[in-house]
């Protein structure tokens, strides 16, 4: 029997909130057929208008479902404040998700829609998290709940949230994992062409992009081209090379925009990555150790005490 999921979405809803977990849900299905069945309901149905203009076709009324049915899933999309306030004040989503919360398997929201669960009470007493810009407001406006900064999801028993925008498609994995096997959300995150399989705890802004929104051009590309080549040469040399500069010039204009050194910028990046490996998949630590570009597991086991405190094995999730 399909699990039927319900995307509540309305005039000024993120786009990708809706069109990244619908299509995690339909690749699904695909690989398993039937396994799972996909409305895109809006509080007044019909054509809805996304904030980048692009047009949800009817969309189905949220008053022509009927909540006693049981739904498996609903998850409910974000949007700009004005586009929220619409939602909630003249629409009354968080009515219909109210009335729909004690017969669903599972409720959640992607980025800011966190606001439309919080008008129906669902968050006291729970996590949650929320885009990382709009965590303070909620906790403010919430002090009820306990939000997690910075994360990519939040699971708490039946109820699911996620971080910003894109972070609606690790949820929506998270999701598919729990139901269908790891193995499934797997081919569907590389099938999506993903970096890499999230995990909730992870954190919303990537270390590599907060350090390029400061950095000028020739340092900015070569932060993207450490990132793509981590088991390469990554000596200073090297990458002044790529910069085309000399290494003494490159180190410096490196450090003035990063405030670290390219060494132990190189070394965060590869200990960033082998934890994400860790996290994703069954690799031996010998393994990790190469792909990430450390000389030995030695190498790796010291590198990770340092930037954690912990040795690798603390950092490990698929047995």
């Amino acid at each position: 029997m399909s699990r039927h999921v319900v995307i509540v979405v309305f005039d000024g809803a993120e786009a990708i909130d809706i069109t990244g977990p619908a299509s995690a849900f339909a690749k699904a299905s695909m690989a398993v057929p039937h396994a799972y069945r996909l409305t895109v309901a809006s509080p007044r149905g019909g054509n809805v208008l996304t904030s980048a203009g692009l047009a949800i076709a009817d969309t189905t009324p949220l008053s022509s479902l009927d909540v006693a049915s049981g739904f498996d899933t609903i998850i409910v999309a974000g949007g700009e404040e004005d586009a929220l306030r619409r939602a909630v004040l003249e629409d009354g989503a968080q009515q219909w998700v109210a009335s729909a919360a004690p017969h669903v398997r599972r409720m959640a929201s992607v980025c800011t829609g966190a606001f439309v669960l919080m008008a129906a009470g669902l968050l006291d007493a729970r996590q949650s998290t929320t885009h990382w810009r709009a965590c303070d407001l909620l906790a403010s406006m919430c002090a009820a709940t306990d939000v997690q900064h910075d994360r990519v999801f939040v699971r708490d028993g039946d109820l699911w949230t996620s971080g910003g925008v894109t972070t609606g498609i690790d949820m929506a994995l998270g999701m598919i994992e729990a139901d269908l096997g790891r193995d499934v959300a797997m081919d569907i995150a590389r099938d999506l062409a993903l970096f890499v399989l999230r995990g909730g705890a992870e954190s919303q802004v990537s270390h590599s992009l907060a350090m390029q929104q400061g950095a000028t051009s020739p340092v900015r590309d070569v932060i993207a081209w450490i990132e793509s080549h981590l088991d390469a040469d990554l000596s200073v040399d090297a990458l002044a090379a790529v910069a085309r500069m000399s290494p003494r010039n490159f180190s410096r204009a490196f450090s003035r925009d990063t405030g670290v050194s390219p060494a132990r910028y190189v070394t965060r990046a590869r200990v960033h990555f082998a934890r994400s490996l860790l996290r994703q998949t069954a690799w031996t630590q010998a393994r990790i150790a190469q792909r990430s570009g450390f000389r030995s597991v030695d190498a790796l086991q010291r590198a990770f005490r340092e930037a954690f405190g912990e040795p690798v094995s603390a950092h490990r999730q698929v047995q």
